[in-house]
């Protein structure tokens, strides 16, 4: 999937600073990449960070599984997302 953001100057300007390159686009894959952990992996510390801006409601989305469909994932170290009826 493909998204195309357009986000004002100073939310610009302020997400630069979170790189030393002052790359916002790697800034946004950062955040990305950690909302997707706080979502599949429940014990990680991103999970209450996302709880914390999403609410808990997402949980009742999720089941016990690796969504990237690995092999020997074991136990319910990984959630994903339940099959849509």
């Amino acid at each position: 999937m493909r998204i195309t953001l357009e986000i004002a100057n100073i939310t610009a300007e302020l997400l630069r600073t979170l790189d030393e390159r002052g790359d916002v686009e790697a800034v946004i894959e950062t955040l990305i990449d950690h909302a997707a952990q706080g979502v599949y992996r429940p014990r990680s510390w991103e999970r209450s960070w996302v709880c914390q801006a999403f609410g808990e409601d997402f949980l009742d989305r999720l089941e016990p599984g690796d969504p990237f469909g690995r092999e020997g994932a074991v136990g319910n170290f990984f959630e994903k997302p339940k099959a849509r009826s």
